[in-house]
Parts: C-alpha cells; structure tokens; sequence
C-alpha cells in the first residue's frame, strides 16, 4: 500500500502541531514554575540578621565575656577505661560570672568529678573532632551540675591522650 500525496502532507502538518503543542506546554510549565518561585520567595520570612544569631553553648556577647572570669584548673592526669596503658592529660579552666569565696574547694570537687568521669571513658569515644565535641558536652554539664550552676563552663585548653 502506497501513500498517496493527500495523506503525506497531513502526516507532516500532525507531527508539526504535536511539536508546536510540546514547546507550548514547555513554555507554560515554565511560567508556572517561575510565577510559583517567585510567589514563594516573597511570602518567605527574611533571614535572621547576622548580628542576632548567636552559637549555642558559647559565652554570647561581647559584654558578657569582659565579665566573665577564669579560674584555671591544675592539669588532670589519669589512665583511661581501656587499660592502665593508655593515659589522658586535660588542661582546663573554670568560667565564672563571679568567682565564690570558697573556689579552691569547688574546683578541687570539680577535678575529682573530671577524674572519676575520664577513668570511664575509653579511647574510642574521644577519639575524632565529635568525640571530643562529646566529651567537652559532657563535662560541661557534670561541672555545672557539680558547681550547682555557679560555674558557667568549663573550656578545654589542652588534652593529650598517650
């Protein structure tokens, strides 16, 4: 069966519209895609200003840091939790809003705690830029809980582990 030329042209002109309908819907897809977006963006609340936003668990503002005081610990040396082996150094300090009278005492509790807490730890869960993120959390919050919430934090300077 050939084609007669009648129907040859009508087959054109069907794969014409079905291209014009195609770029069409595409262009329409499009505007509403975009019409959308910009409907959303402008309904948006503004992003926080760089000024108000504040890190969680650090002392906050300028004025509050000139107010704070720092009362260092001695060194802490103690075996870890896996062997007798392995043995950590930590160098700290206290930070206070105000020092209390009786703050020999408080951190010579407070370095106690520390000891009983790192004898057992094990060499694993310290070990990397989270651990030690996970041991300074739980440090912090055995000394706030040890100090009664006199102590603000307490501020890793120094930690070998050998």
């Amino acid at each position: 069966m050939a084609m007669t030329e009648e129907e040859q042209p009508k087959a054109q002109l069907s794969v014409m519209q079905f291209l014009l309908i195609v770029a069409g819907l595409t262009l329409l897809a499009a505007a509403v895609g975009f019409l959308s977006g910009q409907q959303i963006v402008s309904t948006a609340d503004a992003p926080p200003r760089a000024e108000t936003a504040q890190p969680a668990g650090y002392l906050g503002e300028r004025q509050r840091m000139e107010r704070a005081k720092l009362q260092p610990l001695a060194p802490i040396v103690t075996n870890l939790a896996d062997t007798p082996v392995v043995w950590i150094r930590l160098e700290s300090s206290l930070v206070f809003e105000e020092i209390p009278d009786d703050v020999e005492a408080l951190s010579a509790r407070i370095s106690e705690d520390i000891v009983a807490f790192l004898r057992t730890i094990s060499v694993k869960q310290i070990e990397g830029g989270a651990g030690f993120q996970h041991l300074s959390e739980d440090i912090n919050e055995r000394v706030r809980a040890r100090s009664g919430g006199v102590v603000n934090e307490l501020i890793i300077q120094g930690l070998i582990v050998e």
